[in-house]
């Protein structure tokens, strides 16, 4: 079942979208009910005009679109104290970890908190939705002037949202990609595996040919993917899901240690 929340505040009767999340609200309960369960809440979202004149308008609490009018160049967490005030959905402990993740986010750079947006996504299983906000940052002007461990970190989450989504190849080139720039010995580790996974045997050759890659790095992958494989199996079998696709990486993989 699912949980019931009671609404003793006005409902809209046009709900306000929030962007980042994809959903519609009707009340100050649901939108505490999301800022509470969201990984991230995104000031763009609402601190803007909007959203103002909709609490005005659609929630016909007039007083308090005033107060958040005069918060709108201010603080995440400012903003969203009368807002709390204004409806007693949360409890007082949910409320004090409310504000501590706001005030977080209050502290983050811009692109700090466009990484934890895209990241979210990640948490969430929306693999698609993080491949777009990974793609969105790597375009960013702070981003694309950075060119460091930063950006490698985002190429690297780009390329893990890609494996997700069993495309290895794209995932090995973003791998590839980030380990150039971040340097992290787990990124390239992440591209082997990657290759491995593939069932591509030029993708790993490649990947020996650019980064040096030495036969002891392959090896361990090499173990560490079979574990991980043959676990994954064992899962798959107790669970009766079907394990065709699984299969056939397992025989490809297995071939490649072979040879």
């Amino acid at each position: 079942m699912g949980q019931l929340i009671l609404c003793k505040s006005p409902r809209a009767k046009t709900p306000f979208y929030i962007e980042s999340g994809k959903v519609n609200i009707y009340s100050l309960e649901e939108l505490m009910y999301y800022v509470q369960s969201a990984r991230f809440v995104d000031r763009d979202d609402f601190m803007k005009t909007e959203f103002v004149a909709w609490v005005g308008r659609e929630l016909c609490m007039e007083e308090l679109a005033v107060l958040l009018r005069g918060k709108l160049k201010g603080k995440l967490l400012d903003f969203f104290l009368p807002i709390e005030a204004a409806n007693g959905y949360l409890t007082t402990v949910e409320l004090q970890w409310l504000n501590v993740q706001l005030q977080k986010y209050d502290h983050m750079t811009g692109l700090e908190a466009k990484k934890l947006h895209a990241d979210s996504y990640m948490h969430q299983e929306k693999y698609v939705q993080a491949i777009y906000a990974y793609r969105r940052l790597l375009n960013d002007p702070a981003v694309i002037e950075k060119q460091g461990h930063v950006t490698g970190d985002i190429w690297s989450n780009l390329g893990c949202a890609y494996a997700r989504l069993q495309d290895f190849g794209e995932a090995v080139d973003c791998f590839s990609r980030g380990y150039m720039l971040n340097h992290r010995i787990e990124t390239l580790q992440e591209a082997v595996a990657a290759a491995c996974l593939s069932g591509d045997e030029d993708l790993l050759e490649r990947l020996v040919t650019r980064f040096a890659v030495n036969a002891g790095q392959i090896t361990q992958e090499r173990v560490r993917m079979e574990q991980l494989l043959s676990q994954t199996m064992a899962a798959s079998e107790q669970s009766s899901l079907p394990g065709g696709q699984l299969l056939k990486w397992i025989e490809n993989y297995r071939s490649q240690c072979e040879d």
